[in-house]
């Protein structure tokens, strides 16, 4: 199965809609699914005014999900919540429900991790704060190599950030890297 991804575009603002209004998405991804927040919400990094850069994973050449890359020093605040300041973070979501648990995520978040620690030569390591209760997103982590370095409530007010969490890491040599 050949994977990729490619920077997300203007035109696959109403597929992001569709898929953040599934179910299996919206449970986690707590955003507003209407074209005019989406694009609103996107549009900033789709022509470069945002620090996040926002990929579409393909499947054969298919768009089946997103997959997103940060610097937590560009989000002081996220960082602070994290307890960490030397990484970079990720977000990711399979849109097609019929791919989740077939080991795709897990694939994805493995390459787009090393590529990610390429691209942020700077970064010590990638993370990611799946919900505790998100058992299918922390155990892709798990599968691609992640670490769970800490469990807790995140100071956050975003409703994706709601409830306890687990943060995971992967460093540059596989580990973690230092725990603060």
């Amino acid at each position: 199965m050949t994977i990729s991804y490619r920077p997300l575009r203007a035109e696959d603002f109403p597929r992001l809609a569709g898929w953040q209004a599934s179910p299996h998405v919206a449970r986690w991804w707590q955003e507003p699914t209407d074209l005019e927040s989406i694009t609103a919400e996107y549009d900033p990094t789709v022509d470069g005014s945002d620090p996040t850069e926002v990929f579409v994973i393909e499947s054969e050449g298919r768009p089946v999900g997103i997959i997103q890359r940060y610097l937590l020093a560009d989000y002081p605040a996220w960082a602070a919540s994290l307890y960490l300041s030397d990484a970079a973070g990720i977000d990711y979501y399979l849109g097609d429900p019929d791919l989740v648990g077939r080991g795709l995520g897990s694939r994805v978040i493995a390459r787009f991790a090393r590529d990610t620690l390429i691209h942020h030569g700077g970064a010590a390591r990638v993370v990611a704060a799946p919900q505790q209760a998100n058992v299918a997103s922390w155990r892709a982590l798990e599968k691609a190599g992640f670490v769970r370095i800490w469990a807790g409530q995140l100071d956050s007010d975003h409703p994706s950030d709601a409830g306890p969490a687990y943060v995971y890491a992967l460093g540059r040599d596989n580990s973690p890297g230092p725990v603060k």
